[in-house]
């Protein structure tokens, strides 16, 4: 399947409710119009692809908490920088 270089004027209006597509943010009706889209368009299937997988990275690593060492190391330079504004 050979992918466009630009996205079509319709793939660049869907492209911009991706993000809405996957928070589940669209009436039912937009839902299955992207979704067919998606299905079809190799251009808009493959961003679709791309932005799910930054997502669930995205949600994973939110999840995650920074070792001990960061967390004392950062909230000690936050000091620092406080301490010089006064």
């Amino acid at each position: 399947m050979t992918v466009p270089v630009r996205p079509s004027a319709r793939c660049r209006t869907l492209l911009l409710e991706l993000s809405r597509y996957f928070d589940d943010d669209l009436t039912p009706a937009r839902r299955r119009t992207v979704e067919r889209h998606i299905k079809t368009c190799g251009c808009c299937g493959t961003m679709a692809v791309r932005l799910r997988t930054i997502i669930t990275a995205c949600r994973a690593e939110g999840k995650r908490r920074p070792p001990r060492d960061v967390t004392s190391r950062a909230a000690a330079r936050i000091r620092e920088l406080l301490a010089r504004e006064t």
